[in-house]
């Protein structure tokens, strides 16, 4: 069998906000440009397509999903999608209509894919819902598993049965997989949108509660020989071969890491003597538009005329070097009483050392208003008052000024019952 080269594109989060769309537009034609330049066999999308529900409108991200698959099916082989937790239900499904060789489901899938040299063949089976014998050879295998969900496998909605089934109905599809595929010789690819144990998040990534976590022997039930793995934003290896992309942008406060996407590349997979030969060639592909997302905490010092860091990332400085590859939040804390001396200049300072881009909040903090004094407030006459009044500000009792004092209030009370 020829080589192959398969594409691993990690979480897009296309979205009808347009910082997001700013931030995915020149990932996704790095993505082209990569298409253009190398011979792309299969691109492997495990879910995520899209961060929300939108409508199709010119306005949403919509448009430009749809542009960037267009485009990227001329260019290979095979686009392959499963859903993830952020794909509106239905709107993967949609997909599979768009082009020919997209194929794009919501349901776990085992597609055999018998490739003639090159030319895209009609005979592609789902291993899984198929006859024995439909598909007596294959040049790749891939399957695809969507973000898991009890509802997905489970009828009974009894919290308790559900919680006692579902891991094991969930990891009968992976042994199924791996039963059904183990004949073949060709690679065999795994996509999977979720969370797996052992896995690390970006500062800023939140999962959900409700995250079921699959352990890594769960997912090798499935005996593939690339795991990819979408879900969690940071890129990283749970093994040399069950990898999570991560996104192809910096999408929350937090997200420093670089951004990239993979490259596999089956060289000389052929079977001999009844064992497989060949090797696997990984590659991480930058994203070069990526900016890390970074938020430096700070509060105004009235002593110093200026800002006080009090975090900052490790990799920076705020005092030297410009940051301006960062894409940087500045949080500070101020008195109210303060805020009008951080004046115009001082913030353009700030532009100009984190770029025109940073995003600037100011936490006011309220002036304390208190009394100096707890007894004041439950004292019954106004000479009562002035005694404790007194007491505070230092004044002794037998101090001319005190006495002078209680005197005039004893006047004007006279006044004023007269």
């Amino acid at each position: 069998m020829k080589s192959l080269m398969i594409l691993h594109i990690g979480d897009m989060h296309i979205d009808y906000d347009q910082r997001y769309k700013a931030k995915i537009q020149p990932s996704l034609d790095q993505i082209i440009n990569y298409c253009k330049e190398v011979k792309v066999n299969a691109v492997v999308i495990p879910g995520d397509l899209t961060h929300r529900k939108q409508s199709y409108s010119n306005s949403s991200g919509v448009p430009m999903l749809l542009d960037f698959l267009k485009q990227l099916s001329r260019l290979v082989d095979f686009i392959f999608i499963t859903k993830g937790n952020h794909d509106e239900p239905g709107s993967i499904a949609l997909l599979h209509q768009l082009e020919p060789n997209i194929y794009a489901y919501e349901y776990p899938v085992c597609l055999g894919i018998a490739n003639d040299d090159g030319i895209i063949s009609d005979k592609i089976v789902d291993l899984l819902r198929s006859e024995e014998g439909d598909l007596p050879e294959a040049d790749l295998i891939v399957s695809l598993i969507p973000y898991p969900t009890k509802s997905m496998f489970l009828s009974d909605d009894s919290i308790n049965n559900n919680n006692a089934n579902f891991a094991e109905k969930f990891e009968q599809i992976f042994e199924l997989i791996g039963d059904i595929t183990q004949p073949y010789t060709c690679p065999k690819i795994l996509g999977f949108h979720g969370n797996v144990v052992g896995s690390r998040l970006s500062t800023g990534q939140t999962l959900q509660s409700q995250d079921i976590m699959v352990a890594p022997s769960t997912l090798e039930k499935a005996k593939a020989d690339y795991y990819a793995l979408n879900h969690i934003h940071l890129r990283q290896e749970i093994k040399p071969n069950m990898i999570y992309a991560g996104g192809i942008a910096n999408f929350n406060w937090g997200e420093t890491e670089p951004k990239s996407f993979e490259s596999i590349e089956f060289r000389n997979w052929i079977e001999s003597f009844g064992e497989l030969e060949g090797r696997i060639i990984k590659d991480q592909i930058p994203f070069t538009s990526a900016r890390p997302m970074m938020t430096v905490e700070a509060f105004y010092d009235n002593d110093l005329n200026d800002f006080h860091f009090t975090s900052i990332n490790p990799e920076t400085d705020p005092f030297k070097d410009p940051v301006k590859n960062y894409e940087v939040r500045f949080r500070c804390k101020v008195k109210e009483n303060e805020r009008n001396l951080i004046t115009e200049e001082k913030i353009q300072k700030l532009k100009d050392h984190f770029g025109e881009d940073v995003k600037i909040e100011f936490n006011i903090v309220p002036t304390e208003r208190e009394s100096r004094s707890e007894k004041i407030m439950n004292c019954k006459t106004l000479i009562d008052e002035v005694i404790e009044y007194g007491t505070v500000i230092g004044e002794y009792p037998g101090s001319f000024k005190y006495q002078e004092i209680v005197q005039k209030v004893g006047e004007i009370q006279e006044e004023v019952q007269l």
